[in-house]
C-alpha cells in the first residue's frame, strides 16, 4: 500500500500528470479455477457469434439477389497498414473491377482500425482513414513512456495520443453510419487475444455499438485492445480477462471453417436462395509474408533465440494464406451450392528489408507504402500469388 502511494505521488509530482494517468493495470480479484471455467463461456459465445454470422450472410444473399457474397479480410501489420489504406483507396477508384460493397469485414490488429471505414466504403470514409494513417507518425503514434518501470502499466509506451485518435473517429456519427449498415445485415468482426485463456476472442462491432451502457466506450476499448502489441502497448482488462492484440493468435481472421460453409449452404437453400452462390474472399495483407533477411553470428545464442522468435511469427503468414486458399478450393469442390474465390494483395516481401520497415511508425515509409498500395490496386494485376514459407517470393512483375 505504501509503495503504491509513493508511485502515485512521484508520477503526479515529477511528471506533472494526474494520479489516474499513472495507475498500474490491475484486474478484478479472481483465481485460476475461475479463469478456466470461463473457457466454457467463451466457447459458447464463440459459437453464438458464428451462428449469427451465418444467419446474416443468408439475409445478405437474399437481399442482394445476385448469388454473390463479398468478404473482406484485413490483416494486422502496424504501420504497414498504410499499404492497405492505399490499396483500398485505389481499388475504390478503379473504372472496372472496383471495390465491392462488402457483406462481411473481418480484421486483425491495424486491420481492425481500417475495418469500419472499409465497411462503409464511401469516399469520405476512405479519405478519413487515409488521413489518419498519414498523420499517424506525427500526431497518433504512441510515445515512449520513460517511466514505464515505475508505472507498471504492462507496456513501454504512452498511448494517450493513440486512444484520443480512436475516440475522435469512433464517434456518434460513425456509430450512426455503421448501425445503418448493420441494419442491412452487413457485418464487422475483429479479434483480440485473451492472454489468460490463450485463445482468440471474436468481437462483433454491431453488438459493441448496441451495448446497454456507454456503447462508444465499449467499441473504443475493443478497438484499442485489438491493436495493443503485447509488451509494448499496455494490455486491457475486458470482462475480467487480460487482452492484447489479436495478431498473437492469427494475423488474418477467416472466421468460418469448411463445416461452417457447409452449414451456410444448407441455410441458403432453406431460405430459398436458388443456384450456386459465389463467395468472393478478398484479403489485404497489411504486412509482409516473409521475414527480413538476416546474417547471423552462429555462436550468438541471443541472435539465434531472437531470430527464432521472429520466425515463429513470420513463417505463419504464408501458412495462414495457403490454408485459406485450400479452404476456397475445398468449398468449391465439396460444398454443393457454393463456389469460393480467394484473392490476396500484399506488399512485396523484398520491401521488408528496407530500413523504414523495421520501425514502429515512420512517416516517410508509411507514405511510400501507401503509394505502393495505391499503384498496385490500379495495376492490371493487383492480386498476388503466395509463396510458401520454404521459399522467398520472386520479384513482383
Amino acid at each position: 500500500m505504501i509503495r503504491r502511494w509513493i508511485v502515485r505521488a512521484v508520477c503526479a509530482i515529477v511528471l506533472g500528470q494526474s494520479v489516474t494517468a499513472c495507475a498500474a493495470v490491475s484486474r478484478p480479484k479472481t483465481d485460476l479455477a475461475a479463469i478456466r471455467s470461463n473457457g466454457d463461456r467463451a466457447r459458447i459465445e464463440h459459437a453464438v457469434t458464428r451462428d449469427s454470422v451465418l444467419n446474416r450472410l443468408v439475409r445478405r444473399a437474399q437481399s442482394r439477389q445476385d448469388r454473390t457474397l463479398d468478404i473482406l479480410m484485413l490483416s494486422g501489420g502496424g504501420q504497414h497498414g498504410a499499404f492497405g489504406v492505399g490499396f483500398m483507396r485505389g481499388w475504390a477508384s478503379r473504372s472496372s473491377d472496383a471495390m465491392p460493397q462488402f457483406d462481411l469485414v473481418s480484421a486483425i490488429s491495424t486491420g481492425a482500425l481500417q475495418a469500419p471505414f472499409a465497411l462503409l466504403g464511401t469516399p469520405a470514409a476512405l479519405d478519413t482513414i487515409t488521413a489518419l494513417y498519414r498523420s499517424a507518425a506525427d500526431r497518433i503514434a504512441p510515445t515512449l513512456d520513460w517511466w514505464f518501470w515505475l508505472r507498471r502499466t504492462g507496456g513501454l509506451v504512452n498511448t494517450t495520443r493513440y486512444e484520443r485518435s480512436i475516440a475522435s473517429v469512433v464517434n456518434a456519427s460513425m456509430q450512426a453510419s455503421l448501425q445503418s449498415e448493420f441494419a442491412k445485415s452487413r457485418q464487422l468482426l475483429f479479434a483480440t487475444t485473451d492472454m489468460d485463456l490463450g485463445i482468440g476472442r471474436l468481437w462483433d462491432m454491431s453488438v459493441a455499438l448496441n451495448a446497454p451502457e456507454a456503447p462508444l466506450d465499449r467499441a473504443r476499448l475493443l478497438l484499442y485492445t485489438a491493436t495493443a502489441i503485447p509488451g509494448i502497448f499496455p494490455p486491457r482488462i475486458i470482462d475480467g480477462h487480460v487482452h492484447s492484440d489479436g495478431g498473437v493468435i492469427s494475423n488474418v481472421l477467416p472466421l468460418l471453417s469448411l463445416e461452417d460453409y457447409r452449414d451456410l449452404a444448407v441455410r441458403l437453400r432453406a431460405a430459398g436462395v436458388q443456384g450456386d452462390v459465389n463467395v468472393r474472399v478478398w484479403v489485404i495483407m497489411n504486412v509482409f509474408t516473409h521475414a527480413p533477411v538476416r546474417m547471423l553470428k552462429p555462436s550468438s545464442r541471443g541472435q539465434i533465440s531472437g531470430r527464432t522468435n521472429e520466425l515463429l511469427f513470420w513463417a505463419a503468414q504464408p501458412h495462414q494464406l495457403e490454408r485459406l486458399q485450400e479452404l476456397g478450393r475445398a468449398v468449391s469442390a465439396d460444398v454443393p451450392g457454393l463456389r469460393m474465390q480467394v484473392r490476396i494483395a500484399q506488399p512485396h516481401a523484398t520491401l521488408v528489408d528496407e530500413p523504414g520497415a523495421q520501425k514502429l511508425f515512420d512517416k516517410s515509409w508509411m507514405l511510400r507504402l501507401e503509394q505502393i498500395g495505391y499503384e498496385q490496386s490500379l495495376s492490371p494485376s493487383p492480386w498476388d500469388s503466395i509463396s510458401s514459407s520454404y521459399e522467398r517470393p520472386p520479384a513482383r512483375r
